[in-house]
């Protein structure tokens, strides 16, 4: 009973974290550039580790959350009629300089110009600088109106990257992603790529690529975490009635 009890524990902790995925999935729906995730699980302890036949198989006691894995899906990429917007079809992600002078990376292309002491960069929503393919911010040149910047080539300074497999990326806080031992070292595809580097992309200006969240499959994990969050409640509520039952008898 008391083995019943902590297998039915584990599910409900194992199905609130899969639901807490499933719920930041859906929140961004409509976050530009999102890329959404996916929960993955693993058993708990084994109670005889020694065996692992058809005849014997191995049984385990509960289950855990291992991970969230990145479901790296290209979204739709809708024009907006706005200069400073550019999306992604295909592999790649923009990179951005952090202020303390860390490089993250995203898809999400919606970018602005910030003025330090005459000089316009190119930055993202968060202030962060936009990167050319040199891994060097990218500045801006006055236009022939005074107060507009030159934008005619802003295409072509953009640096586009891309990982050996960037499945492995870590999603951090607006937006973007990390570079991890799985995902390997960022490869600027647009100056200097491997020669054996054979993936496609295109930057489309004045569009943004959407969210690559599926709600249909949203919904349909939702259902699947709700349900596994009550089969393993009756079980933890199951053991307990047979626990006080246990004890009456005595």
């Amino acid at each position: 009973m008391n083995i019943s009890f902590f297998n039915g524990a584990s599910g409900l902790i194992a199905s609130q974290e899969g639901m807490n995925i499933v719920s930041h999935n859906i929140a961004n729906s409509n976050t530009v550039g999102f890329k959404a995730s996916k929960s993955a699980f693993d058993d708990l302890l084994y109670t005889r580790m020694a065996v692992n036949s058809p005849e014997e198989p191995l049984v385990g006691h509960g289950v855990k959350f291992q991970d969230s894995r990145l479901i790296y899906k290209q979204g739709s990429v809708i024009q907006t009629g706005h200069t400073l917007d550019f999306g992604l079809m295909g592999d790649g992600l923009f990179a951005l300089q952090l202020p303390d002078g860390s490089t993250q990376y995203t898809r999400n292309g919606a970018f602005d110009i910030s003025i330090e002491g005459g000089t316009g960069y190119l930055v993202n929503a968060s202030g962060y600088y936009v990167l050319d393919a040199q891994g060097r911010k990218i500045a801006l040149t006055a236009g022939s109106q005074e107060g507009l910047f030159d934008l005619t080539d802003l295409k072509e300074k953009i640096g586009i990257y891309d990982f050996p497999n960037p499945y492995g990326l870590e999603q951090v806080s607006g937006n973007s992603f990390l570079k991890t031992d799985v995902s390997g070292e960022a490869v600027s595809v647009n100056n200097g790529a491997p020669a054996n580097y054979d993936r496609k992309y295109q930057l489309v200006q004045y569009a943004l690529e959407q969210s690559g969240v599926n709600l249909a499959d949203e919904m349909v994990s939702v259902i699947v975490n709700q349900r596994a969050y009550q089969i393993n409640a009756r079980m933890v509520q199951t053991a307990d009635e047979l626990e006080q039952i246990v004890n009456n008898l005595r």
